[in-house]
């Protein structure tokens, strides 16, 4: 009996070994395939990183492709820059239309094609020949129309400006660099600084504007404002400081007026400076242009008569002289 025990006692016991040693095995199993599982889980989450990851640097990439795209476009139609395709085009037309024997009356013709030649870029030849001419028309509009703007030169050079920027975008910056310079100047003006540091912060105000400006057009992906240049924008940010010098001696109605006129003035010159048709004449006839920007200068010089505007404003006193006007008594005593 004692054996037969025995026999049973080893029987179960080596039955609980096994079973726990199964258990054991089973457990183990689990664990492994709990852990495969999570491996899994883990991997496809570093998977959708990693793809959102590569997907975001492909938008990244295509963003900034579509801008240097849009920047290489606009340095190809831009007539200030020394590089792109407007340089070639006008280098190409030069060579479209060959010249005649050097005469007297051809001698600036002969000199252009011979520095486009050593490697002038035409286009500065076409603006250095233009820019005489844009301020004839400037004077004009001050002198015969009436408009007034911030003198000669600045309307002049915001029209190159906006030849480089654009019209549209030139017009949004110029716009805003006004809007902050109002704005700011509301705030400083309560520091009581003295000329220099007031306009010094005043232009603080307007780079931090536009600034945030730049900053707000890559958000909503604005291709047209990333694309302006620098030289450009200063320009229009250094307009602010005529703009405040106008207030110091105008009301603010009058300075706001002053700065319409100006840009009034600077679009129309600069859709000038634009067409074509106009940089290739004042290229193929040099002479032609500086004589006659010469003689419109004279021209407008000896103007004496009204302004186009002065006689719109006076047009009812101006009627009333002309129909009431004293009738002399010829008779004789």
């Amino acid at each position: 009996m004692k054996t037969k025990y025995s026999t049973l006692t080893i029987f179960f016991l080596l039955l609980m070994t096994i079973s726990l040693a199964t258990c054991q095995k089973i457990n183990a199993q689990q664990e492994i395939f709990g852990n495969k599982t999570i491996t899994l889980e883990e991997a496809d989450d570093a998977t959708a990183a990693a793809n959102a990851t590569t997907s975001a640097k492909t938008d990244a990439a295509s963003a900034a492709a579509e801008v240097e795209k849009k920047i290489q476009e606009k340095k190809a139609e831009d007539i200030t820059a020394t590089t792109g395709e407007q340089k070639s085009k006008l280098a190409a037309f030069l060579d479209q239309h060959p010249i005649k024997p050097l005469t007297w009356h051809n001698l600036v013709q002969h000199a252009i094609r011979n520095a486009v030649n050593q490697g002038l870029p035409a286009n500065i030849i076409v603006l250095l020949l233009l820019f005489p001419f844009i301020a004839a028309i400037i004077a004009a509009s001050r002198h015969i129309i009436g408009l007034r703007g911030f003198g000669i030169y600045i309307p002049a050079v915001l029209s190159v400006a906006f030849v480089s920027t654009e019209i549209v975008s030139g017009a949004i910056f110029f716009v805003a660099v006004l809007l902050a310079a109002s704005l700011t100047r509301v705030v400083v003006k309560k520091f009581k600084f003295p000329y220099l540091p007031r306009t010094s912060m005043i232009l603080w105000g307007v780079s931090v504007f536009i600034l945030g400006l730049l900053i707000l057009s890559s958000r909503l992906a604005l291709h047209e404002l990333l694309t302006i240049n620098i030289f450009p924008l200063l320009i229009l940010i250094l307009l602010t400081e005529n703009f405040m010098d106008s207030q110091l001696f105008n009301s603010q109605q009058e300075a706001f007026k002053l700065t319409f006129e100006t840009l009034l003035i600077a679009l129309v010159c600069s859709l000038i400076i634009n067409q074509d048709v106009v940089q290739q004449f004042v290229l193929l006839y040099p002479e032609i242009t500086l004589l006659g920007t010469a003689l419109a200068n004279y021209l407008i010089g000896r103007y004496k008569g009204l302004r186009l505007l002065e006689v719109l404003r006076f047009k009812g006193i101006l009627s009333q002289e002309k129909y009431n006007y004293p009738v002399q008594d010829d008779q004789s005593e």
